[in-house]
Parts: structure tokens; sequence; C-alpha cells
């Protein structure tokens, strides 16, 4: 589990993935923490149980749920996993306690803003090191800190956009074409637009623009095979910084304008000449 604002890792050993399991860990972080207003993840097991349901519920958090096949929706956790792994690694490799080194994580401040340490808790923590006791009191501006954040932020995004692809404007009820599971053939649909999904909401099917094919077209073969690669010229034009909205499409109410066509090839097959009749 990890702190937006701060980068701050929580790692919990867990010998079951249970959603009971999963929540005790979890009311043990935030008994440390505080109880967060929002919490993040891709509604998988064990997130989309009733049980992780009614807890979120009881305890006042608002669960927001990624689209599915989309792991870069949800960027910041994913990038926390891989430094996990990494430490992980390390430790294993150098014979270290695996905590000293989550320690050392804990405490090393970026180039513009103070550490996850210090961003969460306002002070700097004690380490092997030594230390002056007036560093352990708090010393920072956590206004400043959201600022330089949100620079750095904005600068990421800027060199991020230099190779974004030109995606569709959808619109409510409109026309398109999306995958109800990635390898199943290609559905034509109607849809609402929903900037946001939470587990209150009626069920429905969560895409992002990527997934989607915005085209009044009644020949599949029309569609590229990957339209999550693929260039699609609308106007006005909007950058990949834009498609972590969410596009939810209701399972229930709406109607298939069309049955599913499997594309056939238009390649020349040509048989090999020991297989030709004589």
């Amino acid at each position: 589990m990890i702190d937006y604002l701060s980068k701050y890792v929580e790692l919990k050993p867990l010998n079951s993935t249970t959603a009971q399991s999963v929540i005790t860990v979890m009311k043990s972080i935030y008994a440390t923490h505080g109880i967060p207003e929002d919490l993040v993840s891709d509604g998988g097991p064990p997130f989309n149980s009733n049980l992780m349901t009614n807890f979120f519920r009881e305890w006042g958090i608002k669960h927001h749920v990624t689209p599915p096949h989309f792991p870069r929706a949800n960027g910041q956790i994913e990038r926390a996993v891989q430094t996990v792994k990494n430490y992980l690694t390390k430790a294993a490799e150098e014979g270290k306690d695996l905590y000293v080194i989550l320690l050392d994580y804990r405490i090393q401040p970026a180039k513009d803003t103070p550490s996850p340490a210090e961003l969460l808790m306002g002070r700097e923590l004690r380490t092997f090191l030594p230390s002056h006791p007036g560093q352990l009191n708090p010393t920072f501006d956590v206004e400043r800190a959201r600022e330089a954040l949100r620079k750095r932020q904005i600068l990421q995004n800027k060199y991020a956009n230099k190779h974004a692809t030109v995606l569709p404007v959808l619109h409510q009820n409109a026309k398109v074409w999306f995958k109800h599971k990635m390898k199943k053939p290609w559905k034509r649909n109607r849809f609402h637009i929903r900037q946001d999904y939470t587990e209150e909401d009626s069920p429905c099917w969560s895409r992002t623009v990527e997934d989607l094919y915005n085209s009044d077209a009644t020949e599949i073969s029309r569609i590229p095979n990957n339209s999550a690669d693929s260039q699609v010229n609308a106007s006005p034009k909007t950058n990949r910084s834009n498609i972590n909205q969410q596009l939810q499409v209701p399972s229930e109410n709406c109607s298939e304008l069309s049955n599913p066509v499997v594309p056939k090839s238009s390649r020349n097959i040509v048989k090999p000449v020991r297989y030709r009749d004589n």
C-alpha cells in the first residue's frame, strides 16, 4: 500500500489473499496512519468481494476502480510494487534485513521534495546514522512540498506527451466498438460516459478510451486489430494524459446493436506444391 502524496510504502506479509486477511492488514495500517478518504485499486480479488465493499462502506472509504487491462491508470502503485521487488531482491542478494532497506527507502528525499517519511509524518526518522535531536523535529512546509510535486508531475506529463497518440473524443450514447473480454470478438454498443466509478454504482463495464473505437462503421473489418496502438483521426484532439477517464458501458439495459462478426483475412493463401492436387 502506498500514499499518493508522500510515496510512503507500507509492506505487510500475507499468509492468504482472502478478503478477510487483506481487511485485517488494512485495519492495522489505518490504525497507525488514520483512515483514508479514497482508495484506488484494480478492482480484482479480493477488492471485488461483498465483504470488502461492506468494509469500505462501514469505514467511510471511497473505493475507486481503475479500468481492467490498463495498469497505467494506477501507475504509482505499479511503480511502487516494482520498487519493493527491487528492494526484496537487493536484501536477498546482500543478505541484509529487508526492513532496514525499507527504512532507507522511506528516509531518502527526492530532488525537490522531502523524504516519504517526512512528508507523511512531518518529521525525519531516526536511523543508524548519528543525528542531532533537533533534526527529528517537524521542519518542512506541506504546501511547498505539494507545489513541488505538482511541478514535477507537469514536467513528467510534458515529456510523456511528446510520444502521445491522438485519441478520439467520445460523447454520451455514441456508437462504439469495444471488447467485453480482451480475447473475444468486437461488439458494437451504445454507452453512457462516467468520469468516475465506485462500488456503489450499478454494474457496468469499465474501459479506457484506448479500448474503445468510435465509429459508425458497420463492417468490423474496418476496425484495427489493436485499437490501443492505432491513431484515430478525431476533433478535437486529446492526448494520453487524458486517458485515465473511465468509460463505463452499462451491463444492464444496454442492448447490443449488432452481432459480433469475426473478421476474415484478406491475405491470399497459396498451398505448397506438395499439397496441390496433381
